[in-house]
Parts: structure tokens; C-alpha cells; sequence
């Protein structure tokens, strides 16, 4: 049987938006919450689909299947990331994220 173990953390954060006084909306955070998951650099082809789509992808983080709930925002290590993408592959979820160049203002403007 062979173990894995996770070495980093990260800040899963979910939002909603939320309509204020003004007519406008704005996002607030929902939840977030910790959980281990194994930091993994974008491969060749997804690094260059993502460029195709305007995307560009920083990191790829997984996760067990069951620690996710459809968040889109994510902190590890200071910086803030968009889930761009997520794909499901057994017991475990992959993360495809984007550096906010905003950090987490950006998603609470």
C-alpha cells in the first residue's frame, strides 16, 4: 500500500455575492477553510491550453475528492489564486489556478 502525504496547506475560500445598499453587488467570503494538498507545477499541455484561452496557469494543487466544495478562490504561501479549473481523477481533485494579481481584495471588490 503506498501513503501519500501532503507537505502544503491551503485556504480553500468560498463567496457569495451579496446586493448592497447602493444596487450593486459585492463579494463576501462564505467559508473558508484549511486542508493538505500536494503542490504540483502545470504540465507542458495544460500550461499552453490555458495560454490559447487567455489563461495562465501558476500551480496545480491536489486534494482528496472529499476536503472540496466547489470553491473558487484558494491562498497558499500569502498568494491568492483562481480555480480555473478542477478535474476529478479517483480519491483525489486537481486544482488548475491562476495568481490573482489582487490578491484577496480583488475577489472581496
Amino acid at each position: 500500500m503506498v501513503m501519500l502525504m501532503f507537505k502544503d496547506v491551503v485556504t480553500l475560500i468560498k463567496t457569495r455575492r451579496e446586493r448592497t445598499k447602493g444596487g450593486g453587488f459585492k463579494e463576501v467570503i462564505d467559508a473558508q477553510r484549511d486542508v493538505f494538498a500536494g503542490k504540483q507545477s502545470a504540465g507542458r499541455t495544460e500550461f499552453y491550453m490555458a495560454a490559447q484561452a487567455d489563461l495562465q496557469v501558476e500551480k496545480v494543487f491536489k486534494i482528496r475528492i472529499m476536503d472540496y466544495q466547489d470553491e473558487r478562490t484558494l491562498l497558499n504561501e500569502g498568494a491568492c489564486y483562481s480555480i480555473i479549473r478542477d478535474y476529478e481523477k479517483g480519491d483525489f481533485v486537481y486544482l488548475t489556478c491562476q495568481k490573482r494579481l489582487g490578491g484577496l481584495d480583488e475577489v472581496l471588490s
